[in-house]
């Protein structure tokens, strides 16, 4: 496969730190000082703010909001995980360590409750408020009496905040839920059908999702026993009538969208240029079996279901960024990607998503300065366009913050006491 990049060279073929002098100089092993405890009611605003406060006016003013990172972490072991929860504005004050349970996690954000969902064996999913976030809502398994084997629950897709979408990646059926349930039995109130992509191991490995104008997108990886054999696809469904969509992409009883990737990971959809960004990874080296480089970032036009290679990860004998790991946009010229060259040794990219260039300069792509040959683990952008990127640095875990105005270190390390998983952000 092929790659688009700035004054690439092709006989190059390791990427290379490039400062930026905007950047602040930072180590990865130096921890900053200890955090305080925030109090989740009276931090500042996420915009940055400050409210008026000890003071009277006649005007009426309008009430500012506060946005919180909510990032899910894991031992480095993998033996146990929990929640942080961290003000978006500065100074970024850090909860660790809330309600420790299974590193296998994931996290969705909808308005101000985050919903933690235990994966494989885990199999549930517990609701918090962000202003309480050490304190359970519910927590109501993802185990339907007649399943088998584990749900494997992966993300929750919100339309509302009393309808999403639940993907089980162990099953062929995605549930509907109501968010808002008081009680178990009324959490689930629907489901779709997604055996038609199931391949040999029975399941379509449903991984990621998003809701675009009325329609739900569920991205299913098709893995067969830890093989790419099959091609990777995106099914369409109405959310209103919750009925798939032909959309004339697809083969034989397929209605879905078929991928030029494969292992797709995470979904978004700008809407400044209308289009819905997949990134995949390919396949991971596994015992005597190589890498396979058949990942990338690919856009699907949400109307006319038209697909575009926008980035490729590259080829067996050529491979500028290694594996690509995940992806956060920004704007339909700025986007960020990880790219990973062994276990643990991963480097932050910039990527225009409309072009597929990757910022370069004549040795080949050009990581972020100070995120190079890390362990980076996550991307997320907050509401200020600010990057925050997990680093499972084994002596100071944490998240970095990127000043996407200029690419340059705002905040080089939020500790996290566990390495960070997966980050999303609620509003209070």
């Amino acid at each position: 496969m092929h790659y688009k990049a700035t004054h690439f060279e092709t006989d190059t073929h390791s990427p290379r730190l490039k400062e930026n002098p905007l950047a602040r100089k930072v180590s990865f092993g130096l921890l900053l000082a200890p955090l305080l405890l925030f109090s989740a009611c009276g931090a500042d605003g996420g915009s940055g703010e400050s409210s008026a406060s000890g003071t009277s006016s006649s005007a009426e003013t309008t009430p500012t909001t506060t946005q919180f990172a909510v990032t899910v972490t894991a031992a480095p072991d993998f033996a146990s995980g929990a929640t942080s929860v961290i003000n978006v504005a500065p100074p970024r004050l850090a909860q660790n360590n809330l309600t420790p349970t299974i590193s296998d996690l994931a996290v969705d954000c909808n308005e101000r409750h985050f919903y933690r969902i235990e994966r494989f064996q885990g199999d549930n999913v517990t609701k918090f408020d962000v202003t309480a976030p050490d304190q359970v809502i519910y927590q109501f398994t993802t185990q339907d009496p007649s399943d088998t084997a584990p749900s494997n629950p992966y993300q929750m897709v919100f339309v509302d905040a009393d309808k999403a979408y639940l993907l089980r990646y162990g099953s062929t059926k995605a549930w509907i839920v109501n968010p808002a349930a008081q009680t178990e039995a009324s959490f689930k109130i629907g489901e779709l059908d997604l055996s038609a992509y199931a391949d040999a191991d029975g399941v379509p490995e449903m991984a990621a999702g998003v809701v675009v104008n009325g329609k739900l997108f569920i991205v299913m990886q098709r893995f067969e026993l830890f093989q790419t054999l099959q091609t990777a696809y995106v099914a369409v469904f109405d959310t209103l009538t919750d009925q798939e969509i032909e959309t004339g992409r697809g083969t034989a009883n397929i209605k879905g969208i078929p991928l030029l990737v494969k292992n797709p990971v995470t979904v978004e959809y700008l809407a400044e240029n209308n289009l819905i960004y997949v990134q995949a990874t390919g396949k991971f080296p596994f015992g005597s079996s190589p890498a396979e480089y058949t990942g990338g970032i690919e856009a699907i036009n949400p109307d006319d279901y038209a697909t575009q290679l926008i980035l490729d990860d590259g080829d067996e004998n050529n491979q500028p960024f290694g594996q690509i790991l995940g992806m956060a946009l920004v704007t339909p010229t700025q986007g960020y990607f990880i790219g990973s060259t062994a276990f643990q040794t991963n480097s932050l990219y910039r990527v225009d998503p409309t072009s597929g260039e990757v910022f370069s300069d004549v040795n080949g792509p050009v990581a972020i300065a100070g995120l190079f040959d890390a362990n980076l683990t996550s991307l997320a952008v907050d509401r200020n366009a600010k990057l925050w990127v997990g680093n499972g640095d084994l002596a100071a875990p944490g998240m970095v913050v990127i000043d996407t105005a200029d690419d340059s270190i705002e905040e080089a390390l939020i500790g996290t006491d566990l390495n960070p998983v997966e980050t999303c952000f609620c509003e209070s």
